[in-house]
């Protein structure tokens, strides 16, 4: 069930979060990362009161549900939640990647209208451009950068100068996600993948041709793979696979088709390596993955 909840602050080996509440911050609340290995359970939906959300995907991808809304956030990508919404990853467990996500308290009443170090009509600005930011944009390798910074200065904390650090270096961060918001180049990368999307859902029962997605993209096959990379922060093969198992595990839970016959629909030589790629996506065999459903596979 969809719930408000407070700020996760838990760090582990894999994920690292700054709560700057504890700097006594009242706008800029958390600041986190994680790089996983291998994929998690899904997050439940939940909501944060006054909080504006801004998640990077600098590696991989991740699939987001905003109220009913199914989002693919790639590598290379902004995504934002506005303060209030309810949203999780839906059915759909974290992925293996690298993901930033920063939580900005926009509470307009008395106490909070300061942003950073701006206050008055600079203040205002700053909620007002964050606001209207779009819910999904590209993004730029500047963000990992100075994100890393904040983590590096986050850690001295040696002096009051570290924290002055660690604030210019936000308002940095939050300007270039501005601008990302704003650019041209946004808008480009978008058609072009629109293009590789429709081809790759128009022939999803055939092994993947990656000459075939660099004509879709008007590039060479070899500046193909660059682009793609730089674009999604994944591979043109890996990416293709992901909508294959995707469509797996639709035809699991429909439970007409054997693993054998699925694995032919989406274009897979044989069952074995079928279920190979299942697992490496999903962490779990296509029959694992259908039991935990709730109900039963064929087999041959």
């Amino acid at each position: 069930m969809a719930k408000r909840t407070a700020l996760d602050i838990h760090s582990t080996a894999e994920r690292h979060i700054i709560d700057f509440r504890q700097w006594g911050w009242k706008d800029i609340a958390v600041l986190g990362k994680y790089h996983y290995k291998q994929t998690r359970t899904s997050l439940d939906a939940h909501s944060h009161q006054h909080m504006l959300e801004i998640c990077f995907c600098s590696k991989g991808e991740q699939v987001y549900k905003v109220n009913k809304t199914l989002y693919k956030i790639k590598g290379g990508e902004l995504f934002v939640t506005y303060p209030g919404e309810l949203h999780g990853t839906g059915e759909f467990p974290e992925e293996k990647g690298e993901m930033y996500w920063i939580i900005i308290n926009m509470d307009t009443t008395r106490n909070a209208r300061r942003f950073l170090h701006f206050d008055g009509k600079l203040a205002a600005e700053w909620k007002r451009q964050l606001l209207q930011l779009p819910r999904h944009f590209k993004g730029n390798s500047k963000l990992k950068t100075t994100l890393e910074q904040v983590f590096q200065h986050y850690a001295q904390n040696s002096s009051l100068l570290d924290q002055i650090h660690v604030q210019h270096l936000l308002a940095d961060f939050l300007l270039s996600v501005i601008s990302c918001s704003q650019s041209a180049t946004v808008r480009r990368i978008e058609e072009r993948m629109d293009k590789i999307d429709a081809y790759i859902r128009g022939h999803l029962d055939e092994p993947a041709v990656l000459p075939e997605l660099a004509a879709q993209a008007g590039l060479s096959l070899s500046r193909f793979k660059t682009w793609f990379k730089e674009a999604t922060g994944t591979t043109p093969l890996d990416y293709v696979l992901k909508y294959k198992i995707q469509k797996a595990q639709e035809a699991l839970l429909k439970g007409k088709l054997s693993i054998a016959g699925i694995a032919y629909e989406t274009g897979f030589q044989n069952a074995q390596y079928f279920a190979t790629v299942f697992k490496r996506f999903t962490g779990l065999t296509p029959g694992a993955y259908k039991q935990r459903a709730g109900g039963n596979v064929k087999k041959g």
